[in-house]
Parts: structure tokens; C-alpha cells; sequence
């Protein structure tokens, strides 16, 4: 047998009551009626215990029957539908209940027992149908708001919390502070781990995370390997770069994925209300500047966003965009510079030196676009641009002074990038045969950094290359962090030592013993050693004295254009 209809009837008119009262006796649903004559009365009713429905008056002593309605709908009275009573045929007025969360709306003067019974279980149903929905609706809202992955709100979940965030700063004292995470490197975790692996450290890293950060700061995962800290209710900036801080080293500890340990660190860049910027597109924009800068600077630290980054990140953005058009706009130049003989003072080679005629900032060396050419991979075709252009400079005066350079040795460097294509070899061959050169003419200059990425694919690719007979030297020795196994597996003809040894000449400290070791250490191994740097007569003769073969530097001359060089080390 099933349970009775629990209802509440509130209505100040007695004689009504008792008619809507005995109307439902008569019908077949079986139902127990409380009685209340006022909103307040009846307000108190539904807050003590639970109804399936409420008839609602909508004239009342105390209340209107809207704004009844509106409180019982205000989320203190759930799973209650509402039926409003009225003695007006109003259109308009019912379309308001119904908008307002009645369930139905009913002419008192049409109520009797088969109707009233039919109205409220229909409005019981009907509310039990909307509560569904709403519910429902909330799980949606939920998912779109949250990372399936890790449990944390998404994207949008930010978005959301961000934009309500940044709404309520302004009536009141509290501060905000966004910190933008990127992992560094976690692309070689699911390239060589697997994207499951990748997933387990996500998880991992948002649990840490969840340890790390206050009570109150809310954490997301906005995709991919970025996370981002809204942080609220801090008195100083210094409290979003202490949080910062700890989260940089929180992360430094290893994560064990399966049988190996890996140890994952972060890039986070810090913007801040009001400091930084006004609202929240900008506040996030900014973030995401001073994260860049971070991962520019090392990355596994913090950078706080300020106006002379952002001069830094535009600046940058110029370069950017003005490196797409500056080959086709022939904006590049290949300087030359002269590698002496420390045994006669005779020209001894020459290496070939990128410069960029930018329109507005002038002539610039690679040290302000490189790494936005290497970042945008634009290298790739200024790198080719710059061996066809040293090649076709070398023939050229072959051809036209065969006296002063038939076994004359250019030098062209090669970024990391460079070397990843696996067309490079082609790339240096027809460069050869295009302007009918020799290939021991040619040297190609690499540094330290290339030694140690992707070890066996390098060693093979600059095989191939070695094997047409181009000669191969190790640019800047000393300030990476090659081995004497990777000098053993590389086919290295030449030595390039770092200006940075031949500047301690004078010292007489262990700088200059150092670098009188790194010489004799090359001549051990049968490498030519050409000493970078040299900028006064007492460092070339130092290198000379203790076996560098060849000397470059300022001392002897600048990076010029070709025409200058001509002059300078090739007329007769």
C-alpha cells in the first residue's frame, strides 16, 4: 500500500480551504492535509517537514503568493512541487507562476476532487522531471567545468572562476594572483615513456599541486602539461612568488613511473591584479609572458610579469614576425672573418658570420634573432641560405684570386636545428656541387649543445656528412657540457677554444693553465685548435707559443662584408 500524499494548503480564506480540503477527500488519491492561513505559517510548515506538494494562494495577508513562491524556490524547500490557487483568470499572472517555479496554476472556482487529485500528482511528476533535468544539467556543468583526467577544473571551469573572481576584487580588499604552469620538456616523457605514462605523471603533478597550494586558491588544469594557481586573500606580491618557489621545488623530487624515476620541473610565470593588469583576459595574457620568460631564462623557475618584459615579449614578437619576410626581402648578410696562422701570420681559413640588415634596427648579429629563428624554425632556411651563400663567396674568389686561396677553408656554423634534418647531407652536397667546390674547402662549426641530444642519430648524420670529405669543428669548447666520450664518438677535425679561456690570458691563475691544458689536450687527440677571442697581441702570442694552430679574433679583424675582406687579407 502506498504512502499517503503529503500536502500543505496555504490560504487565508477558511471557507476555501475547507472546499479545496474536501475536494481531495473525495478523490481517489489518498493524501494527509496541514492547513496553514498565512505565508508566515506556512513558510514555517514547509521548513519543519517534508511535502510532496504545496497548494499556494496567490493573495495573501502577509505575503504575496509570488514572492511565497520565490522564497520556497530559493533552495531551502527541495523536492516540493507547487500548485498555485487563484480566484483570477489571468493569463499573465499564470505564465509569472509558472516562470517563478509553480509546478501548475488553478482557477479555485474550477477546483474539484478529480481535477485537484490530477493537478498535483501531475505537478509532482512534473516537478520530479524538472529536478532531473536540473540535476543533470549539473553533471553537465561539471564535466564541461572539469579535466576528466586529473579531477581538477578545466579551461573553462578557470575561466568561470577567474572572471567572478576578478568581479568581486574591486568591492573589496582582497588581492589576485595567477600562476601559470608549464612543464618542462614533458613531451620526451610521452615520446619515449608512452602517453599512459604521461598521464600517470599528470596525475601526479596535480597531486602535488593540490598538496602545495593554500586553502582556498583554487587549481586548475587549463590542457596539455599547463596548470594555473588562482590565488586569493594575500596581503603582498611576495606570497605569489614564495608559493611559487615552493611549487618549483616540490616538483624537483622524482616521480616513479613504472621502473624508472623521472624528475619533472616547471616554468611558472606570476601576474597580479591591478599590479599587472585590470582584468582577466590580460591578467592571464601576462602570466603567460612571464612564464615564456621563464622558460627563456633556464626554465625550473619563476618570473614575475613587469612592463620591461613586456617591452622584452613585444620586442621579441616584432622579431618574430619580421623574420618570416627578411629572407625573401634578401634583409640577410654573410660577414667574414679571418683565422690567422699563429705559425707565419698568413691566412689561414675564414669563417663565414650571419648578420640581419633589419630595415628599422639596423645590422644585427645573431645573438638578438637566433632564438626566435631557432624557435620558429626559420633557421632551417637561413641556415641553407647562408652555406650557399659562403659557397658560391669562396668560388668566386677562387676563380678570381687562385693565388692567395686554393686550399683556403670556410667555415659555416650549423644551429642544433639544423642538424635534426635528416636532409642536411643532401643539403651540403649539392651545396658543393652547385658551385663546383671541394669538400675539404669546406668546415662545419657546431657547438657543445648538439653533442648530447639524440647522440647516435647526430653521430650518423654528421658521418654521412664527414664522409664527402667536409671537414668538422667543435665551436666554443669549454662552455658546454660535451665528454671525452663524446668527442671519442664524434668525427671532429678541429677545436674552436672559447674566447672566454683566451681572455685569462695575463692572469696568471688557473684560467691560464686551464686553457694551456685544453690546448695540449686537442693536440693529444690530433685536432687542429683554432683560439676564439683574441683581441690584443699578448693572447696570440700566449695561444701561439702553446700550439694553437689558428688565431681569430679582433686583434687581427672584425666579422666583415665580403668586399672588405677582399681587400683587407685577398688583394694582391
Amino acid at each position: 500500500m502506498s504512502l499517503p500524499l503529503q500536502l500543505l494548503l496555504i490560504d487565508d480564506d477558511e471557507v476555501d480551504r475547507q472546499a479545496v480540503s474536501r475536494a481531495l477527500r473525495q478523490s481517489p488519491v489518498v493524501c494527509q492535509i496541514t492547513q496553514a492561513a498565512t505565508a508566515t505559517e506556512g513558510l514555517r510548515l514547509a521548513a519543519e517537514q517534508h511535502f510532496d506538494a504545496i497548494l499556494l494562494d496567490y493573495r495573501l495577508p502577509d505575503h504575496d503568493g509570488l514572492d511565497v513562491l520565490h522564497i520556497l524556490r530559493g533552495g531551502s524547500f527541495e523536492g516540493v512541487a507547487v500548485v498555485m490557487l487563484s480566484r483570477q483568470e489571468d493569463e499573465i499572472l499564470a505564465e509569472r507562476c509558472l516562470e517563478a517555479g509553480a509546478q501548475d496554476f488553478l482557477l479555485k472556482d474550477e477546483v474539484n476532487g478529480r481535477r485537484l487529485s490530477r493537478a498535483v500528482r501531475q505537478a509532482r511528476q512534473r516537478y520530479l522531471i524538472e529536478d532531473a533535468l536540473k540535476n543533470s544539467r549539473e553533471k553537465l556543468r561539471q564535466l564541461s567545468e572539469r579535466d576528466p583526467l586529473t579531477g581538477l577544473s578545466n579551461r573553462r571551469g578557470f575561466e568561470i572562476a577567474l572572471e567572478a573572481a576578478v568581479a568581486r576584487a574591486p568591492r573589496g580588499d582582497d588581492r589576485l594572483a595567477i600562476l601559470l604552469l608549464d612543464l618542462d620538456d614533458f613531451k620526451s616523457i610521452n615520446d619515449t615513456l608512452g602517453h599512459d605514462a604521461g598521464d600517470v605523471l599528470l596525475q601526479e603533478i596535480a597531486r602535488r599541486l593540490g598538496n602545495t597550494v593554500r586553502d582556498g586558491d583554487h587549481l586548475c588544469r587549463l590542457g596539455g602539461d599547463e596548470f594555473v594557481v588562482l590565488m586569493t586573500n594575500f596581503e603582498h606580491d611576495e606570497q605569489a612568488v614564495l608559493l611559487a618557489d615552493r611549487i618549483v621545488l616540490m616538483l624537483q623530487e622524482p616521480i616513479q613511473l613504472g621502473v624508472t624515476e623521472q624528475v619533472i620541473t616547471t616554468s611558472i610565470g606570476i601576474a597580479t591584479l591591478g599590479t599587472c593588469a585590470n582584468n582577466a583576459v590580460d591578467l592571464l595574457k601576462f602570466a603567460d609572458v612571464a612564464m615564456y620568460q621563464a622558460k627563456q631564462d633556464g626554465r625550473n623557475q619563476s618570473r614575475f610579469y613587469s612592463s620591461a618584459l613586456q617591452e622584452v615579449v613585444q620586442s621579441r614578437a616584432i622579431m618574430k614576425h619580421d623574420l618570416k619576410r627578411a629572407l625573401e626581402r634578401n634583409e640577410f648578410r654573410v660577414f667574414y672573418q679571418a683565422q690567422i696562422s699563429a705559425a707565419d701570420g698568413s691566412l689561414g681559413g675564414m669563417e663565414a658570420l650571419l648578420r640581419w640588415q633589419h630595415p628599422t634596427l639596423g645590422l644585427l648579429a645573431p645573438a638578438a634573432f637566433l632564438s626566435v629563428a631557432e624557435e620558429t624554425g626559420a633557421i632551417v632556411d637561413i641556415g641553407n641560405w647562408v652555406l650557399l651563400e659562403a659557397c658560391q663567396q669562396l668560388k668566386e674568389w677562387q676563380q678570381r684570386l687562385p693565388a692567395k686561396c686554393p686550399k683556403l677553408a670556410l667555415a659555416v656554423n650549423l644551429s642544433a636545428i639544423q642538424i635534426k634534418q635528416n636532409s642536411l647531407p643532401d643539403t651540403v652536397r649539392n651545396a658543393l656541387a652547385k658551385y663546383a667546390l671541394e669538400a675539404n674547402s669546406l668546415e662545419l662549426e657546431i657547438t657543445e649543445s648538439v653533442l648530447i641530444s639524440d647522440t647516435s642519430a647526430t653521430v650518423s648524420m654528421l658521418s654521412v656528412i664527414v664522409a664527402q670529405g667536409v671537414t668538422l669543428s667543435l665551436d666554443d669548447f669549454g662552455t658546454g657540457y660535451s665528454s671525452l666520450d663524446h668527442l671519442k664518438l664524434f668525427p671532429i677535425s678541429v677545436l674552436k677554444i672559447d674566447r672566454g679561456f683566451v681572455s685569462a690570458v695575463g692572469s696568471q691563475g688557473k684560467s691560464e693553465q686551464l686553457l694551456i691544458a685544453i690546448i695540449a689536450f686537442a693536440k693529444a687527440l690530433q685536432l687542429k685548435v683554432v683560439a676564439e677571442g683574441v683581441e690584443t697581441k699578448e693572447q696570440a702570442e700566449f695561444c701561439a707559443h702553446h700550439g694553437c694552430d689558428l688565431l681569430q679574433g679582433y686583434y687581427f679583424s672584425r666579422p666583415v662584408p665580403a668586399d672588405e675582406f677582399e681587400i683587407a687579407f685577398l688583394a694582391p
